[in-house]
This record gives structure tokens, sequence and C-alpha cells, in this order.
């Protein structure tokens, strides 16, 4: 093949293969990349591009091989470290991620996107607000990067905040959030008045990324059977679980659609070509692109329901918030943009897994704490400080040093006698639950399945402070025991 015959094939393929990563056709952006580097082994940007396209594809492993080959063709390549710490957390390996964040970070300590996935793992996955909200404090003016960090920021908040921080101002702030950066300007689908189109069978949509093992299935499926049997649902699956609730889910709909990498106005439009006239959004402030489209007001009545329902969305693209007299009292409707829908008996209904162990006989006296480590405030922790409480934390996450490392710092002496527990499954964290008879609650973010788990267990749940957030009052109305 001679050069320019060459060149020029190097440059269409090339080209072919940016269009299919643009459009998310991951296997065939790889396939052409893989064509490429064939033709030009030695472009550094062509393999951190291969690399991008198998991250995309979920191939994490290759990933990261692809791009430590291109680091060694571009040592200061560090959109390819980037690439390796996602393709590690997306393996479940958090420290490994970490350290390829930090590597960015050591060269430049302001690094966008070193900050904010740096800030992902310490508050999703070490638990730990407080740093979260200091690593993307350097990124809150930043336009460029303003949306996710003052997003992380918001949500640091939420977990663990001085009492100077009203329920209040934490809302205020959302609601200029949310006007900012997720009402998407310009025509808005279907007017809010518009009528529902008289069929048989109303078409019924659930948007989320947690169509799984999570609270959106403990939660809401009993309501979802019911509906199914006059409704045709339509499930928009914005997550890549795949599990045995899953297959629940996939049961019970008419209608299928993986949206996982569609942009707002793409899922906007993929919600309005299926013509839904009720939407239940289940994704929340997990989700914030699904907002961003909701805000446009593709279906003709849309709901806010659990998942990610921690805090008004700050949106008024939504008919109503469902919650109950306990949870969101009509009294504090200021704190929130969407219509209050309280139901009689409570907001949802838990389904227990078929493997909930019965309730022990003989429970441990020791209380245990039964939350994932983002929820244990400073202020929770204070509160065990000075009562003298040294728990049993119970969850996945501990098994984190510097999780760990976290709660003993802060317990000071009494950190020498706490327990962590790690359990490598969901049914293992219920085992462990069960050998206790109280479970403390976590404020000022309450336990919310976690509370509901530990009651059918027989576990009491011993609540400590209440708030006035949505997240705040979760074990308010359930049978519990009080402490003051």
């Amino acid at each position: 093949m001679s050069s320019d015959v060459q060149d020029y094939r190097l440059v269409e393929l090339t080209q072919l293969a940016q269009v299919a990563r643009d459009r998310s056709a991951w296997s065939q952006a790889c396939a052409l990349y893989r064509q490429v580097l064939a033709i030009a082994p030695k472009r550094a940007d062509l393999w951190h591009n291969l690399g991008l396209s198998l991250v995309g594809a979920g191939q994490s492993e290759h990933a990261i091989a692809v791009c430590k080959q291109a680091l060694v063709l571009a040592p200061n390549l560090w959109q390819s470290k980037i690439l390796i710490a996602k393709s590690y957390a997306q393996l479940g390996d958090a420290p490994a991620a970490m350290a390829s964040y930090q590597a960015v970070l050591a060269e430049d300590k302001i690094n966008p996107s070193a900050l904010l996935g740096a800030a992902n793992l310490e508050l999703n996955l070490f638990g730990n607000p407080a740093a979260a909200k200091d690593l993307v404090a350097p990124l809150l003016a930043n336009p460029e990067y303003a949306m996710d960090a003052q997003l992380t920021n918001l949500m640091s908040r939420l977990y663990d905040r001085p009492i100077s921080d009203t329920a209040l101002q934490l809302t205020d702030d959302v609601m200029a959030f949310s006007k900012a950066h997720l009402q998407l300007p310009g025509f808005v689908m279907r007017a809010p008045s518009e009528r529902m189109v008289t069929r048989k069978r109303p078409k019924v949509g659930l948007l989320s990324n947690q169509f799984g093992v999570s609270p959106v299935y403990f939660l809401t499926i009993a309501g979802w059977r019911k509906v199914a049997k006059g409704s045709d649902i339509v499930i928009f699956n914005r997550g890549h679980q795949a599990d045995w609730a899953s297959a629940q889910f996939q049961a019970l709909a008419t209608e299928w659609v993986d949206v996982q990498h569609q942009e707002a106005i793409t899922l906007a439009k993929t919600i309005l070509e299926n013509d839904i006239d009720v939407l239940y959004d289940l994704g929340g402030w997990m989700d914030p692109v699904g907002l961003q489209a909701l805000s446009l007001r593709p279906a003709r009545v849309q709901y806010k329901w659990v998942g990610g329902q921690s805090i008004t969305t700050g949106l008024d693209c939504f008919d109503g918030w469902i919650g109950d007299a306990h949870q969101s009292p009509a009294r504090l409707q200021h704190l929130y943009t969407e219509p209050l829908i309280n139901i009689d008996g409570g907001y949802c209904t838990y389904t227990a897994p078929t493997y909930l162990p019965k309730p022990a006989r003989n429970k441990n006296a020791t209380p245990c704490v039964f939350s994932n480590p983002a929820k244990v405030s400073s202020a929770f922790l204070v509160y065990l400080k000075q009562e003298a409480i040294a728990p049993v934390f119970i969850h996945r996450q501990y098994r984190y040093p510097q999780v760990q490392e976290r709660m003993r710092s802060a317990l000071g002496k009494l950190g020498s006698a706490v327990r962590f527990v790690c359990p490598a499954s969901h049914q293992e964290a219920l085992a462990a639950v069960n050998e206790h008879a109280v479970m403390l609650d976590t404020f000022p973010y309450s336990s919310g399945l976690t509370a509901r788990e530990a009651l059918a267990m027989g576990t009491q749940v011993r609540v400590i402070q209440t708030g006035e957030l949505f997240c705040e009052r979760h074990t308010m109305g359930a049978g519990r025991v009080r402490t003051k």
C-alpha cells in the first residue's frame, strides 16, 4: 500500500471511529480504532480513544491495558490516567482508582477531571462527604465544571453539614442549582394541561438507573405489580444492573428501553416518542441527566417517587411528589417545588427478598449501624462519643481502611472498641443486622430501606434526631425506639 493511500485510509478510518464513538456505538468504535492502530501503532491519541471506547463498552480491564500503552507512548497524557481511574472504579477497585486520580493531581493539583473523580470516590465509596466537598471547592466558580462541582457540594451537605446550614438554605440552594443547570432552556414538549389519550390501557413509564437490587425494587415493586394489571409499563433503563430484581422489573414491562448513554434532549425525545401517559421518575438526584430530560415534560403527567428522593428536585415539571404525612407533611410544602401528594398508610411498601432471615431469638445487646459510611456524619459520631456508644458498623464499604480510620479517629479512645462487619452480599448484610436487638438511626441523613429491613427482622430502630428534609425523616412513622 502506497504512503498516500495509507494516509487516506488512516484519515477515513479515524473519522469513522470518531463518528461511532460520538454515537456511543462502542463495539463499532473499538473495531475501527483497532484497524486504525494497525496502520499507526505509535499514535498515543488513538490508543487513548480506543481506551475511551472500551470504557464505554464496559470492558474495563482491557481499557486499562490500552490506556497504559498510550502512556508508554506519551507519559504526560493525563487523560489516559483518568480513564484508568474510571476503569478501576468500574471494576470495584476504589483504592486503585483513587491512586490514579492522585497521580494526576500530583502533577496538576487543580485538574478538574481528577478532582471530580476523586470527590466522587470520597462521597460514594469512601463515605467522606467533607473530603468530597473540599476537593470540588476550587471548581465551584469554574463555568465549565460548575455543575458537577456544585452538585457534589450539595449532595455532600445533605449527608454532613453544620447546624447553621439549615434545611431551608440547602433547599434554596438546590432550587437555584436546578434553575441554572437542570431546567433545559427552550421548548416544552407537552403542555401541563394536555389531556391523556383515551385508550384501553394507559402507558406508564418508569425512569431510573436503579432497576435492580436497590431501594427502587424493595420499596416500589409491590406497587408496580398492581399497576401492571391495568396498564402497559414502559421501562426506560438508565443503569447497568442485571440481577434477580432486574428480572422482576423486566417481567412486568410491556417494553424495556435501554437509554443508559442518552443525553438529556435525546432521552426526552425517546420518552416523547413512546407516548407516555404517566411517568414516574425513580432516579432523582442519582441521575441528573434524567432530571434534565424531564424538565422538558416529555410525558403528559410526571411524578417523583422513590429513588434519589432525598430533597426536592427544584423543578416545576412534576405534577406531584409522592410522600406521606410523616415524610413530607403539608406544613413543609415550602421545601418542595413539586406539589406534595401524601399517601395514607405510608408512601411506599416494603417487599422483602426471599432470603430475609427470620428474627433471631437471642439478639446481641450491642447496637449496630447499618448504613453506608456517608450517612455517618460528624454530628452522629460526636453523639456516639458523648454517649460512649461503640456500635458494630455493618456495610460493605467499611472494608476500606480510610473509612474505618475516619470513624476511629472521630471516636477517640472509644474507637478501639468499635467493630466493622463488611458483608459480601445483601443477604450477608441482613444476617449480620439480624444479630442485633437495636439499630441506631443515622442523622441528619436517616436510614431508609435499611430501617425497614431491620424492623422486618425484629431489630428495633433507635431514632436520635429527625429534621425537615425528606431524607431526614425516613424513620418517621415507622415502629422505632426514641432516645429522647
